[in-house]
């Protein structure tokens, strides 16, 4: 069956108005065309995570430090990218800082890495304000009394700079940045605070600012080629070389693109559009692939080894902590 055969199909499914609750049985294949350039899955990318950068003296220095790569690491392991290992990730940064200047890095025989994050942490800015105590009648008539207190807020930023190897390219640069707060009853208005105290609130701050960062959970989400396409009355759709083990489920978005190369050499990506994992718990997900429905537009252009990558979930309603820092509160 060719793709000319697909719009009856793509009209019966908009007549109906359900997604797609059924996965295509064997035999339902479509011809499909391959692709010039096609898509890795994310977990043949080597990524190199350098140490982190801070170019101003603070006590939090370390911690910081050691938090935004721990957590830079995290999670790109969480994507299924292979890690450099942090020890030759060491060797290497004078070198990848260099070749950031040059805008090339030589380096013969295997490539050690397709990408490489350079990150440095820009600001940690302590700030407190002060509450005198206060009286209060309530609304049973009541007095209730507030001690005076203390509040603090640590700011924290940073820039992750993630680029090509050996070419240097810069691929995207991050802006990551947080807030932690606390406070503490004292009739001191001068509000003085512990290193220690300090130190804990900017790595909670620095914690909050690469979980919630979603630009960098949407470059970094599991990738894969898709690697065959079915049609029948439940739709059409698409299978796609991931699966549980990216934590893939029914109902996952999915953003479909292809990879084109100008003659001038610049490689460059044009997304497709999005499709979801079927809406079957038994047939649509097992452990390395998945079915993909998609709609009749993206399956008369969509092309074998072209790339499905995960869209990352924003914020979860039930996640106040997320949202307050999406508004930068």
């Amino acid at each position: 069956m060719f793709k000319k055969g697909l719009v009856a199909v793509a009209l019966t499914t908009a007549l109906t108005g359900c997604g797609v609750t059924a996965v295509c049985p064997p035999g339902t294949e479509i011809e499909m065309e391959t692709a010039g350039i096609p898509a890795k899955a994310s977990d043949e990318l080597k990524v190199i995570v350098l140490p982190v950068d801070m170019e101003f003296k603070d006590a939090a220095k370390g911690r910081l430090q050691t938090v935004f790569r721990n957590d830079l690491e995290a999670t790109i392991e969480g994507t299924g990218a292979k890690l450099v290992d942090r020890k030759l990730a060491n060797k290497l940064k004078g070198e990848i800082k260099l070749a950031e200047q040059s805008g090339r890095y030589n380096k013969s025989g295997v490539p050690i890495a397709d990408l490489a994050v350079i990150t440095e942490v820009t600001a940690s800015n302590l700030s407190s304000s002060f509450s005198e105590a206060y009286s209060y009648e309530n609304d049973d008539g009541e007095t209730k009394y507030v001690p005076a207190k203390c509040t603090f807020t640590t700011e924290v930023k940073a820039v992750a700079k993630v680029v090509s190897l050996p070419d240097m390219n810069l691929v995207q640069r991050i802006e990551l940045g947080a807030s932690d707060y606390s406070s503490t009853e004292t009739n001191n208005s001068r509000c003085p605070i512990s290193n220690a105290q300090y130190t804990g609130m900017a790595s909670e701050a620095a914690e909050k600012a690469v979980a919630y960062n979603f630009e960098l959970q949407k470059l970094l989400a599991p990738s894969a080629p898709v690697t065959a396409m079915r049609q029948c009355e439940a739709g059409t759709m698409v299978k796609v070389a991931m699966g549980s083990k990216k934590k893939l489920e029914p109902g996952t978005d999915i953003t479909l693109s292809q990879i084109h190369k100008s003659d001038e050499g610049d490689v460059e990506t044009y997304t497709l559009g999005e499709g979801y994992v079927v809406k079957h718990e038994q047939d649509a997900v097992k452990p390395n692939f998945s079915w993909v429905a998609i709609d009749e537009e993206m399956s008369l252009r969509i092309r074998k080894g072209d790339s499905a990558k995960v869209v990352p979930e924003e914020c979860p309603i039930l996640n106040p902590l997320c949202h307050l820092n999406q508004l930068g509160l």
